[in-house]
C-alpha cells in the first residue's frame, strides 16, 4: 500500500504478524507487573526450582496471590512448573531469562534522542 502522505511503500500486516505480535502483547502483559517481576527474578537468580512457599516468604502478598502470578507467568512460557508431590517447584525458561535480560537492559540504558 502506497500513501501519498509520506511515500512509503507498506504491506498489510500478514496472519503471521498478527499473530506475532498477539504473542508479544501476551509477553508485555505477563512482564507488566512488578509482582510478577520480581518473581520472575527470584526465580531466576536460583538454580534449583523454587516452591511457592519460599516465593511467598519473600513477598508482600499471599499464597493465592503468588500461585495468580505464577500461573500467568507459566501461561507465557516465562516459567515452568514441577510437581513433587504436593509441591509445585518453578524455574525460569530461557525465555524468561531472556526478557529478564532484555528489560533490565532497556531500563538501564539512556534513552536515546
Amino acid at each position: 500500500m502506497n500513501r501519498s502522505c509520506c511515500g512509503i511503500e507498506d504491506a498489510p500486516l500478514t496472519p503471521g504478524d498478527v499473530e506475532r505480535l498477539e504473542r508479544l502483547a501476551e509477553l508485555a502483559r505477563a512482564l507488566c507487573d512488578p509482582t510478577r517481576l520480581a518473581i520472575l527474578e527470584m526465580i531466576a537468580a536460583n538454580r534449583e526450582p523454587l516452591c511457592v512457599c519460599h516465593l511467598t516468604d519473600r513477598l508482600p502478598v499471599s499464597q493465592p496471590t503468588v500461585s495468580h502470578h505464577l500461573r500467568i507467568l507459566r501461561e507465557a512460557g516465562l516459567v515452568v512448573a514441577e510437581r513433587r508431590g504436593t509441591w509445585a517447584y518453578y524455574k525460569a525458561t530461557e525465555l524468561g531469562r531472556a526478557a529478564l535480560h532484555a528489560l533490565s537492559h532497556l531500563a538501564l540504558e539512556p534513552a536515546t534522542r
